[in-house]
């Protein structure tokens, strides 16, 4: 099965829990036979990492909208590269979703948690 991994700084893991859950979920799916892309903007400029393969796209340095102008560009790319599975990390990117469900694509959001109950 062919799974896209959004919404993230990328991999490997050197920021936070929706990187580190990126990671250990890729790698594992690779394990176990599906190929895996995880879309990144970080810096670590390898095609593959451990078996999971690397899609880099530009990002808007800003607070407040670069994870989702980065996914949303990610969405796009997704739609152009054709996956069976999204899976989309933080809340703020389920805007994002209903684009991959109309071309067909199976859609998951990991929105890790509540944020009205972090202190």
């Amino acid at each position: 099965m062919k799974i896209a991994i959004l919404g993230t700084r990328g991999i490997p893991a050197r920021y936070g829990g929706f990187e580190t859950f990126a990671e250990e979920l890729a790698r594992r799916l690779v394990q176990r036979g599906h190929r895996v892309t995880v879309y990144s903007r970080s810096r670590h400029r390898e095609q593959y990492y451990q078996g999971v393969r690397l899609r880099y796209l530009p990002a808007i340095r800003h607070k407040y909208l670069e994870t989702v102008a980065h996914t949303a560009l990610a969405t796009l790319d997704l739609l152009r590269h054709r996956q069976d599975v999204a899976l989309y990390c933080n809340a703020a990117n389920a805007i994002l979703t209903w684009l991959p469900r109309l071309a067909g694509i199976r859609v998951a959001l990991n929105v890790d948690g509540l944020e009205r109950r972090r202190r």
